[in-house]
């Protein structure tokens, strides 16, 4: 269970260190979605470009027992770097 909530806190610092640098265009907001007791965890991004809607998530990560899953990574240089 050590081992687990070690996980838990890196992904979160990760997610959270991410959700920190805000895009180079638009008005966009980013937000940290942290599902502890699923343990699912996400960025998401909401607003606008240009005149185009921006929303989704820009990393989702699972914690599948003892395996780090990153579903998605939509960031340039990689989550995993």
């Amino acid at each position: 269970m050590e081992k687990i909530n070690r996980y838990r806190q890196i992904i979160q610092d990760i997610l959270t260190a991410h959700s920190q640098i805000q895009p180079a265009y638009g008005e966009i907001e980013m937000g940290l979605l942290f599902d502890i007791t699923r343990d699912r965890y996400q960025v998401l991004r909401a607003g606008w470009l240009q005149k185009k809607r921006v929303y989704g998530a820009l990393i989702h990560i699972d914690l599948k027992g003892e395996t780090i899953w990153i579903q998605y990574d939509g960031t340039e240089v990689g989550v995993a770097n």
